[in-house]
């Protein structure tokens, strides 16, 4: 009965020990699995940290560069729209001075054209409808002469010369003209002229002299008469 005893007793011992030693093993082996872990883990983060500051910092590159490329892309951009401006307002400059010069040269053709109607209407005005010049009437043409006056009818000669220029100069007739006839009209320093133009044969100006002295010849009348 005894012996039983201390058989059963030792089982339950030996079956104690058994059973501490496998939680001994399994503390152990926990232990080892964690400190692992810890181990392990720790190389791990640190990698993952250093992968992740990498990445950071060439994030951190490439969003300058970007940014870099950006800011050059803009200065760029603006550099040609200055430069497009700047195109835009010198061809508007050069518009604006070929306006006024075709502005000024319209004015200058407007002003050319006034002042030629104005002279060919002051013409016309000091003209009567027999073409005769009424300005030259009545103030002598001037003379070269000198000392006492004798009228001459001998072609060529300075007083004829100048009796002449007094006669085209009313009747606005050249050397072109046709001379009927120049004498004396009824005193040493009177005479009268009648000519017509070149080719006309029906009708003449008879223009009146008259001697001014130190003044030249003057004209007193000029009619148109039929021949």
């Amino acid at each position: 009965m005894k012996r039983r005893t201390d058989m059963n007793m030792r089982r339950r011992k030996s079956k104690r020990n058994i059973i501490l030693n496998s939680s001994i093993v399994v503390v152990f082996a926990l232990i080892l699995v964690v400190g692992g872990n810890m181990v392990f883990g720790s190389d791990t983060t640190s990698e993952d940290e250093q992968n992740s500051a990498g990445n950071e910092e060439e994030d951190i590159k490439i969003t300058e560069d970007e940014s870099e490329d950006q800011q050059s892309e803009t200065a760029s951009s603006d550099q040609e729209e200055n430069n497009n401006q700047g195109e835009n307002e010198s061809e508007q400059r050069e518009n604006a001075i070929d306006r006024l010069e075709v502005e000024d040269g319209n004015e200058s053709g407007n002003d050319e054209n006034n002042d030629d109607s104005q002279q060919g209407r002051e013409e016309n005005e000091s003209q009567d409808e027999n073409g005769i010049n009424l300005d030259n009437i009545g103030e002598p043409i001037g003379t070269s002469q000198t000392g006492e006056h004798t009228s001459s009818y001998d072609e060529g000669t300075v007083d004829w010369n100048e009796k002449i220029e007094a006669i085209q100069m009313v009747t606005g007739l050249d050397d072109s003209m046709t001379l009927w006839r120049l004498a004396s009209d009824g005193g040493p320093q009177q005479s009268v002229g009648k000519v017509s133009p070149d080719g006309v044969q029906d009708w003449m100006y008879v223009v009146n002299l008259e001697w001014v002295d130190q003044e030249g010849w003057k004209v007193t009348n000029v009619d148109r008469q039929s021949r």
